[in-house]
């Protein structure tokens, strides 16, 4: 009687486990990781009538692991004629990205940029935003963002200011085949402490194949500064060739 009495119990905890199992895998299964990096370089030399050196680096590293997207950057663009540095920038930054649902993520990160030839010794940025996906098809992909960050800032003339600021942010992603598309990136930051300092930064690119892995990259660049460091024009334009290699 007794062992009869068990025969029940076993049969309920033996549905209740295989009922219960493939959830327990699912949680405990890990997110997949997609893992890409892009590298740009593009350089230029020139010697006899003209002695010009032009060198430009970008990297980009991206994991996706579920909800949570991490991204990298560097950017660098150095140029000396005739033994004169004349132009020396650069950016680098790092993001992480939490997705809501399939519209909404959150999003975290830091930037840091110099330029002594716009008067900028050096900035850091936090910033912290909602991010919207707008348009999502196999061909175009749109995003805007919103957020705040704090800024802190010295001028090549050692001045330092510190303040937090808006920003708002859209992108447009077209693309013409697995491996050749256009990207226009543009920005909007606005000093929350000093309404007449304001930035905006522009980026567009297109990038044409060579290879499956290899392509040719063409971008152009502009940052607006309402409020320049004193001596420095408001505007910076770069246009930059290379070749981009993707792994």
């Amino acid at each position: 009687m007794l062992r009869l009495r068990f025969v029940p119990v076993l049969a309920t905890a033996a549905v209740m486990a295989a009922l219960l199992a493939p959830r327990a895998a699912a949680q405990d299964a890990a997110p997949a990781v997609v893992t890409k990096i892009t590298a740009d370089l593009g350089y230029v030399q020139t010697s006899g009538n003209t002695q010009v050196t032009t060198l430009n680096l970008g990297e980009k590293f991206t994991q996706q692991r579920g909800r949570l997207n991490l991204q990298q950057g560097f950017a660098m663009v150095y140029g000396k004629q005739r033994g004169v540095i004349t132009t020396n920038a650069l950016r680098a930054n790092l993001r992480g990205d939490y997705r809501i649902d399939k519209i909404f993520a959150l999003f975290i990160g830091t930037g840091f940029d110099r330029d002594r030839f716009a008067g900028i010794a050096r900035r850091f940025e936090e910033n912290v935003g909602v991010q919207a996906r707008l348009l999502g098809t196999e061909s175009d992909t749109v995003r805007i963002e919103g957020g705040g960050s704090f800024t802190q800032q010295v001028g090549t003339d050692g001045v330092q200011k510190n303040f937090p600021s808006a920003r708002g942010a859209a992108s447009w992603r077209h693309v013409f085949s697995p491996a050749a598309y256009f990207q226009q990136n543009v920005e909007f930051i606005p000093n929350l402490k000093e309404t007449e300092d304001w930035r905006v930064n522009s980026e567009s690119a297109v990038v044409a194949p060579i290879s499956a892995k290899i392509g040719i990259k063409l971008a152009y660049v502009i940052r607006f500064d309402n409020m320049p460091e004193p001596g420095f024009t408001d505007t910076d334009k770069l246009f930059t060739t290379g070749i981009q290699i993707t792994f």
